[in-house]
């Protein structure tokens, strides 16, 4: 095996072991072995697939990456997602904002997944804050925060975004392979910000009360940012979860160099967290459960809209 594939795979070991979520419950010495047998003719970064997808497949992780060269090896297992024919046929219209005011003056607003430049974080922010005000100004006193079509992207311009009905506090944070949680994000007057070092903001925001109800809607498409987003509103009071659970990306990726420029591993190392410190090692579950009946043509006839208007004017 040439030096660079082996110091490639001895580092991916090593690294696994050290940072992996699952790290804990992985027998290392039994994986180790099997590792070198499988990879004992490889000569090159790409030859290694096979082995790094055992290695991550051994931690559990199926959100993490080997970058090398032009190879890019993963555990191609992902958790197994059912979302119903209406969900891909709006998915496939596009990703936007939707807002509308449902009987009983309660406010409709979708929050769609959100892959963003980090200059842009601060301009979507502010038009999901934006679209929720307009709600307010239209009369709506309860909202239904629509998840079930964002597979993810980035949280910061989301939660910034719903600020208004989130208030301030630190709401989701990581929690570390030994169950510690090692940070928690602050959101504070529209700033949201995280231990890392990411942040988006909003200029102008509306007044409504952290406590005003509010139903979240999941879908099985419900994924990574979008997951966090949910799991930023549980704990919060007057608050229900309605519709299936969340896709099953509920870890905190962080990347390392093997070979700066050249050769990195991403991995797997933390749980999100709720404000109550809560740990979300696998999706969100919703509070009542409802498998498919999705409607975006007539949301009057939406299965999970209907309940949530029928608990809304309940509280």
């Amino acid at each position: 095996m040439p030096d660079s594939v082996k110091l490639v795979l001895d580092s991916s070991i090593s690294l696994l072991q050290q940072f992996a979520l699952h790290t804990k419950t992985t027998n290392w010495q039994q994986v180790k072995q099997t590792a070198y047998v499988k990879a004992a003719h490889a000569k090159t970064w790409n030859e290694l697939d096979s082995t790094i997808s055992f290695l991550f497949a051994a931690v559990n992780d199926h959100h993490g990456w080997l970058s090398a060269g032009d190879a890019e090896l993963r555990w191609n297992i992902k958790p197994e997602q059912h979302f119903s024919a209406e969900i891909k046929n709006e998915i496939a219209k596009g990703n936007r904002i939707v807002k509308k005011i449902l009987p009983g003056n309660i406010g409709y607003l979708r929050v769609p997944g959100m892959m963003l430049d980090t200059s842009q974080y601060n301009k979507k922010a502010q038009q999901l804050m934006d679209s929720l005000c307009a709600l307010q100004q239209a009369g709506a006193t309860k909202f239904i925060i629509d998840l079930r079509l964002n597979a993810g992207g980035t949280m910061f311009p989301m939660i910034a975004g719903l600020s208004s009905l989130l208030g301030n506090g630190k709401f989701i944070g990581g929690a570390n392979s030994e169950g510690v949680v090692e940070e928690m994000s602050v959101l504070k007057n529209g700033k949201f910000t995280s231990a890392d070092g990411g942040m988006a903001k909003v200029s102008t925001a509306c007044n409504i009360w952290n406590h005003t109800a509010v139903v979240v809607l999941t879908s099985n498409l419900t994924g990574s940012a979008g997951e966090c987003v949910a799991v930023a509103f549980k704990g919060r009071r007057h608050t229900k979860f309605i519709g299936e659970p969340t896709a099953g990306f509920t870890i905190g990726n962080n990347g390392h160099w093997i070979i700066p420029g050249k050769a990195g591993i991403v991995i797997a190392e933390s749980a999100i967290v709720d404000r109550n410190k809560t740990i979300y090692y696998k999706d969100v579950q919703p509070d009542e459960l409802i498998w498919g009946g999705d409607n975006f043509d007539d949301y009057l006839q939406d299965k999970k809209i209907q309940a949530a208007l029928k608990w809304l004017k309940q509280h």
